[in-house]
Order: structure tokens, then sequence, then C-alpha cells
């Protein structure tokens, strides 16, 4: 059986969750990259990562492309697809694709699953590593789920996976039947991953005096109606402008809370998780719906990093999650309740939510 490895990556913190699992697990073994355009800043990096070393081959790959051509639930597009899945992936990637005893993946997407057929009569085994907390949610092969997961083709990926990396794997409530295995926590202080890290990312401090910063999330690429806007402009009251600033979310098409005068412009473009590792939110307040970035800091890292975290899910009325609201709800209740007292606070009605940040934000008793 091949000795070497497979990363396929999509997004920043994807890439570098790659990256800590390259240094860790699989630090004696030889590992290519697979980077796609679906985060478009992505494939801009691929200098940078070559010059680390990391990585044997960094390749590029047509992710978003290949999701526009063949829809998950559509299966007619299905068919077209994998039908020549092999001419697709040819297509799809800027080189050719070695022999691997392991491929890590953190999306179900169709790439994967071409990967799956590619793979499927060798002796590949295939890893799902930590992407937030969808990863402890969502049961992505349920067969009802997605057309794909019914497809004799789109499907076979079902069969490949071995197991679920996730930093808390005792929080999964997914309900499905593949084993779940920790990660190897994000060691603070470890100058040689930080190294590697401010290098591939180009790391700057965070400089921005701000007491209260507001995580968006990607309501308004995925069309999901909620009323995120208003809770942070009931934020920005609570604290002052002057305290306040949003992170706007990639996805999102605008940055709306900079056009309404919700907030200053938001300078950083390194992964959220990096500024944790950095202690750059030492002290700070971080508000969210439930942005998985919010919650990275206690799942993730070791020690947990400094920040406190205030959960807005219970006041959002849109659905998070159109199929597994439900069960996110669940699983940021126990995530709550574990930390009870550690600094995560998931107030019940705006009143609370207001005097809570007038407190935490240090502007308690000040009129807004």
């Amino acid at each position: 059986m091949a000795h070497n490895a497979l990363f396929l990556v999509n997004s920043v913190y994807q890439l570098l969750t790659a990256v800590h699992l390259k240094r860790t697990l699989l630090q004696d073994r030889e590992a290519d990259l697979l980077l796609t355009d679906v985060t478009p800043a992505l494939p801009r990096l691929r200098g940078r990562l070559e010059e680390t070393g990391l990585f044997a081959r960094v390749i590029l790959a047509k992710g978003a492309e290949l999701q526009g051509r063949c829809h998950l639930n559509r299966p007619a597009e299905l068919d077209a697809c994998f039908q020549n899945r092999e001419a697709l992936l040819r297509g799809a990637l800027s080189g050719e694709l070695g022999e691997y005893g392991e491929i890590y993946f953190a999306n179900f997407d169709v790439l994967a699953r071409l990967l799956a057929c590619r793979y499927d009569h060798l002796p590949c085994r295939f890893y799902w590593y930590e992407d937030g907390f969808s990863s402890y949610v969502i049961d992505y092969l349920r067969p009802d789920r997605a057309a794909a997961n019914r497809h004799p083709l789109a499907g076979k990926i079902a069969h490949k996976v071995e197991a679920a990396l996730l930093y808390q794997p005792q929080l999964a409530l997914r309900g499905d039947s593949i084993p779940n295995l920790a990660l190897p926590k994000l060691p603070r202080g470890d100058g040689a991953l930080l190294e590697v890290l401010d290098f591939l990312f180009d790391y700057r401090p965070l400089r921005d005096p701000t007491d209260v910063l507001f995580l968006e999330q990607s309501f308004r690429a995925e069309n999901i109606p909620g009323n995120d806007l208003e809770l942070m402009e009931r934020c920005r009251a609570a604290v002052g402008p002057g305290r306040f600033l949003v992170k706007p979310h990639p996805r999102n098409p605008q940055n709306i809370a900079l056009e309404r005068g919700l907030s200053r412009p938001w300078h950083g473009d390194a992964p959220w998780e990096l500024y944790l590792l950095h202690g750059d939110l030492e002290g700070k307040t971080v508000v969210t719906v439930c942005s998985n970035g919010a919650l990275t800091g206690r799942l993730a890292l070791d020690p947990p990093s400094g920040e406190r975290v205030v959960l807005l899910y219970r006041l959002f009325t849109g659905k998070v999650l159109w199929k597994e609201n439900d069960v996110l709800r669940r699983y940021l209740d126990r995530f709550c309740r574990e930390r009870e007292g550690g600094g995560v606070f998931a107030p019940g009605t705006v009143y609370q939510l207001e005097h809570l940040l007038r407190y935490l934000g240090g502007g308690y008793g000040e009129k807004t």
C-alpha cells in the first residue's frame, strides 16, 4: 500500500488544519496538497506553500468550476459528470495525482467524491477532518440529504471514509456511523508552527483598540434571512461605536455593516485562528450568532485562548442550518454548559445581551 498522503483544501481554515496535521500526525510522511479555488484567494498561496517545503507537491484544482457543473442534488448533472469522471478530474487539476494510502478532506463536495471513485478499488483510506460546527452536527451522507448520496458513483465516498477527525470528538451529534477520532490541539506558544503560519498567511498583528468584535457569518451569501444586522446594531449601541467592530465574512458579497455605518473597516487578512494563536484577542469580547471562529479558541487551542465569547443563537430569528438547525442548537447548548463560568455566554433576551455587553465591554453604565 502507498504511504503518501493527499490533503484536499477549500479554505484558509482548512489549510491551517492541513499544515498542522502534516506537522503532527504525518510529520514523517510525504504528502501532496490539492488546493482549490473555492476560496478565490487560496491559489495565490501556492508559491509560499512550496517555499515552506511541507508538501511534496502543491496541485491546483478548479473546485468552483466543478461545483458549478455538478450540483449534488441534480441527478442529471451527477450522471453526466460521473460517467465522464476521469476526464473531468484530469481537466480540473494542474498536475497528475499520485498513489496515496490516505486522503484527508473536509467537505463532501464533488471533488472529494471524484477522488473516492478514482481510489475506490485501491487500499486508500479517507479521513474527514474538521471544518467547523457542521462537522459535529451534519450527517452529510444521509440518503435523503442529497441525490449524490443515492447515486451509484457519487455515493461511493460513504464506503471509503474511515473516521472523522475532530478537536472535540465527544461533542459530535451527527448520528451517523462514522467513528470520531481526536485531532491534536493547536499548541499555543509553538514557535515553529507560528513561523510557518505567519509566513504562509503574511500575518500582521491586530492593532485595532476594539473591545467588542462581532464575527459576521455567511447568511447573505447563502440567502438565509435573519436579524443579524439588528443584533449588530444592539451590540454597537450597548458598548458605543468606538468600542465595536465587525469582522465581515469573506463569502458575503457586500460589507453591509460597513456600508450602514455599524463598523469601521476590518483590516485583518490572516485566518482568525492565527490571531487567536498569537493572543491578539486576549481580554477582548467576541460576539457572533454561532460562528465557529468564536468557538475555536476553546475547541482547538491548547491552552484555550482568553477572549470572552457571547453567542447570540438564542436571539437569532433565522435558521443557520436548514435541516439540522435543532441539532446545532443542542450542540451549542452542550458547548455552553461544558464551559459555564469559563467566559462563554449565551443571553436569552436582548435585555440580557445589552447589560452583558456593557459589563464585558467596559461601558457599563455609559450612555450610548
